[in-house]
């Protein structure tokens, strides 16, 4: 647990919270006690409530997992009163962490967030927003490579990881849908509670948001259309092949035509009669395979 106050406002942040934690909640307001046994396990939709007294809010933010090559879901619980700010999280996170940082090494920046319960939630907000955006940055990597792999014959090798990168887009794009509900909600709910004057923070909150969910729906039209694409060059490829195969086949037909000829006995009697009848076929037949690929050549079918 980490604690830091300033004249108006204290944030309480409390990591993996145990039952000691909750009861050292409890004594610090009167919350709902279906609230604080929420606090001890992950919840699995975002939401805010008002209360006459205090707000909560369930907070889900997407972390790019390495193992799993997709963005998996962390939640943050923010318990809000006039003059507190309670965060729980059931891992370490990095806005959490960077935001801790911000108000422990700069006096200004601590003054300026921690001024009331408002400004501190917006500002913890809005790093957790920041660090979204910085959670992107491997999805657009992704997509850049792909993109310069499009056109290099490696459309087999492409498949999967254009596969990865359409599952990261997704599970991305349904952990942070769900936030930009919840921010257009809370300028309603927050304005009732902190007052109208906060209503230009929240509005400026879920406008920062936005840009997130922008980005994510740029990147799944873009994988999309390179998977359409790769799709495309890869069935052109493999008609490329079996029109190939064809030609080869055809090309192959006087050969198989005159052996299954000389296979019937008294034409192969006839052909095997003299060397020169014996020759002469197969003379003709080299004649047609060669007419006939020249005539595939200037058709551009070889």
């Amino acid at each position: 647990m980490w604690i830091t106050r300033a004249q108006k406002v204290a944030w309480i942040d409390i990591l993996k919270p145990t039952k000691a934690d909750i009861d050292f909640v409890k004594k610090q307001h009167k919350f709902h006690p279906i609230i604080l046994d929420e606090l001890l396990h992950l919840s699995s939709r975002s939401r805010v409530d008002f209360y006459a007294n205090y707000l909560f809010l369930t907070y889900h933010l997407p972390i790019y997992d390495k193992s799993l090559k997709t963005s998996r879901r962390a939640e943050i619980d923010f318990l809000i009163t006039k003059d507190k700010v309670i965060t729980i999280h059931y891992e370490d996170l990095e806005p959490l962490d960077t935001f801790m940082r911000s108000i422990s090494n700069n006096i200004n920046f601590k003054s300026q967030a921690l001024q009331d319960s408002a400004h501190c939630t917006y500002f913890l907000i809005q790093e957790i927003i920041h660090f979204s955006m910085r959670q992107l940055r491997h999805i657009e990597d992704n997509i850049r490579n792909i993109s310069q792999e499009i056109f290099k014959g490696k459309e087999t090798q492409l498949l999967e990881k254009i596969s990865y990168a359409k599952r990261d887009v997704l599970d991305f794009s349904i952990i942070s849908a769900p936030q930009e509900i919840l921010l257009s909600s809370l300028i309603e709910t927050g304005t009732k509670f902190w007052g109208e004057e906060t209503k230009i923070y929240l509005n400026d909150l879920a406008g920062d948001y936005s840009k997130v969910t922008q980005h994510v729906e740029n990147y799944r039209a873009t994988i999309e259309a390179l998977e359409t694409t790769n799709g495309q060059l890869l069935s052109a490829k493999t008609n490329n092949v079996m029109q190939r195969f064809t030609i080869l086949a055809f090309l192959t037909f006087p050969m198989l035509f005159f052996t299954q000829l000389a296979s019937i006995d008294f034409i192969g009697k006839f052909v095997a009669a003299t060397p020169l009848r014996f020759w002469t076929l197969t003379a003709l037949m080299g004649v047609i395979v060669v007419s006939l690929i020249i005539t595939f050549r200037r058709k551009g079918w070889l």
